[in-house]
């Protein structure tokens, strides 16, 4: 059994988003069929081009999360500390406040703590590059509760979830009153 594995998406490293691009294949979306239609014919980012881009698992268990779980409850049972009240809004978690809380690793971090770091490590993957949000600021504490053991993390179908996720978003972009969008907009990038 192995970790959770989120090298992939790591290796890809920070890429600034060319929003014309971006635009130009939401433009030419079609929610009927999750396909672009370009001049060459229809084409589409399938489970295969998330597994080759971001080496995530996509035939492995369902991400399924806790959508109703308390933020400071979750937060305390697996990062091992209470986010200010200023930090939460409805069920997500300030992802400026998890980088600044989990910066530093002690030096005197045993195994516990170095488990805590790594789980608000991937939430911020998660929140940044995965499970965007319109604003890019908050991730939803859905995610934290599967990243409980991070041996069970590694078999989670993370591929497809983002995938899912942005196909999702993509089809709320084409909407006529629609002026944002959010979801793995990386993976859209790097696949065009």
């Amino acid at each position: 059994m192995t970790m959770a594995d989120f090298g992939g998406v790591i290796r890809v490293g920070f890429i600034s988003l060319d929003w014309h691009l971006v635009t130009a294949l939401v433009e030419r979306w079609r929610p009927e069929t999750h396909t672009f239609h370009l001049p060459h014919g229809e084409a589409t980012i399938t489970l295969q081009d998330v597994s080759i881009l971001f080496s995530l698992p996509v035939d492995d268990e369902p991400v399924s999360g806790l959508f109703g779980a308390d933020v400071a409850t979750e937060c305390e049972r697996l990062l091992g500390v209470v986010p200010p009240a200023t930090t939460v809004k409805g069920n997500t978690l300030k992802m400026s406040w998890l980088g600044l809380t989990f910066q530093n690793f002690p030096a005197d971090g045993d195994d516990i703590t170095a488990q805590r770091y790594a789980r608000a490590y991937i939430l911020q993957l998660m929140g940044g590059l995965l499970f965007t949000s319109k604003t890019s600021t908050h991730v939803h504490i859905c995610f934290l509760s599967l990243l409980e053991n991070l041996y069970v993390a590694g078999q989670y179908s993370w591929g497809s979830a983002s995938l899912a996720w942005l196909y999702r978003e993509m089809c709320h972009a084409t909407h006529l009153d629609a002026s944002e969008i959010a979801g793995p907009l990386i993976l859209l990038q790097v696949w065009a």
